[in-house]
């Protein structure tokens, strides 16, 4: 019985570690896109292109968090529907999925939404506000701003990648739909994430002589990183937790490769490039790396996450969506009452003490109540499919919530 409580507290105790280092990537890459924008809205010339010390390129590539975020998502989101197509578990129940995914982004995005709105509408001579037509607002009510070049961008700039998250989200159980009538081989699922991948590149290069902000804003666009994440997800289904060597080698490939693309992107810049092959490939480079970084914060207990798993960091990833949708918002306010210092380091502690406050408020009082009553509401749904389960039939069950995705 003691030799029981002791593998169970293990188990726990592992599954604790594995989501407090997902927490902690959440805050890295919440932390790198705020370092970025605190830079880019205390220049003299709000514009990313505007780069001349190696301090200025070094900073421009904290941009490279929202690619982290998106190869998150591409793990989180398809880890239950892999277990599905791998026969280790039922399929998850489309409808609970989309009131779960609607009840972790929406509520939280329709107040940040309204609170940009009050905040800037009036500053719109702020270096940094760029605000759409008022007849393209409703546009943004249903995450399709980015398919318009007057609302693209504008308002709460960040919010172009919900959008995109918004978009997958409804794209992936269609994905599952084929990834289920597939053989159940490991190689043989990795052919789903790969089309996803493969069909990504050919929209980057169908679109790269083209200039259009649009194309390059859509889900398409953008499906490598996420093909990236699902490609994680499936390697690490139903493996064993890596070995410190493993881990330890796969968080310094993953390291290089981010490095290696902020380089080369910085490098293309800084000559002026215009390559397609920019264009084309974008961040892919990074976004492999980042998925390593995943796979070893998902897939090891404590060997290479001791970082990650620093509580003020964790928690920090805990209320990462608000920061991310409000810290824009604050710093353009600040900047507007002549409150934001027009240097890098001055303003990331302004913005922390801005968005922190209204983050966790957002994570308290509005994110955690709309996930617990989805929770509760598609556990009712189940009930009675569980109950037909218990009697010899099969029941479609919802996808345990991918941490706090």
């Amino acid at each position: 019985m003691g030799r029981g409580r002791r593998s169970t507290m293990t188990t726990n105790r592992t599954t604790s570690d594995r989501s407090s280092a997902i927490d902690g990537l959440r805050g890295l890459a919440a932390l790198s896109v705020l370092l970025f924008h605190a830079w880019l809205y205390t220049r003299v010339n709000v514009s990313a292109s505007s780069r001349s010390t190696t301090l200025d390129y070094v900073v421009h590539e904290g941009r490279l968090g929202l690619v982290l975020f998106f190869v998150l998502s591409g793990f989180l989101l398809w880890r239950p529907f892999v277990a599905a197509a791998r026969g280790r578990r039922p399929r998850p129940g489309t409808r609970e999925y989309l009131v779960r995914r609607g009840a972790r982004v929406v509520p939280a995005y329709y107040v940040a939404l309204a609170g940009s709105i009050v905040l800037l509408w009036g500053a719109r001579e702020t270096p940094g506000v760029r605000l759409p037509d008022a007849h393209l607002l409703p546009l943004f009510l249903v995450f399709a701003q980015n398919f318009n070049p007057g609302a693209v961008m504008k308002l709460d700039p960040p919010m172009w990648t919900l959008a995109i998250e918004v978009s997958f989200y409804l794209l992936l159980p269609l994905v599952a739909l084929l990834a289920l009538r597939l053989p159940r081989s490991r190689l043989v699922q990795t052919l789903v994430p790969l089309a996803l991948l493969a069909f990504g590149v050919l929209w980057n290069v169908d679109i790269a002589g083209e200039g259009s902000i649009v194309a390059g804003k859509v889900l398409p666009a953008m499906l490598p990183y996420f093909a990236l994440g699902m490609l994680t997800a499936l390697v690490l289904d139903g493996r064993r937790q890596f070995g410190r060597p493993v881990a330890y080698g796969l968080l310094a490939a993953g390291v290089a490769l981010v490095a290696a693309d902020a380089l080369w992107q910085a490098h293309g810049a800084a000559v002026h490039s215009t390559s397609y092959v920019y264009r084309i490939w974008r961040d892919l480079p990074g976004a492999a790396g980042f998925a390593l970084i995943v796979a070893v914060a998902a897939g090891s207990a404590g060997a290479g996450t001791a970082l990650l798993r620093v509580r003020p960091l964790a928690y920090f990833g805990t209320i990462s969506y608000g920061v991310y949708l409000w810290h824009v918002p604050l710093l353009l306010t600040a900047r507007h009452f002549g409150l934001l210092p027009l240097h890098t380091l001055p303003a990331v502690l302004i913005a922390l003490v801005l968005t922190i406050p209204v983050a966790a408020a957002s994570w308290r009082w509005i994110e955690q109540p709309a996930i617990e009553r989805a929770r509760t509401l598609t556990r009712r749904w189940r009930a009675p499919a569980a109950k037909r389960a218990g009697h010899g039939q099969r029941a479609e069950v919802a996808a345990p919530e991918p941490g706090r995705g």
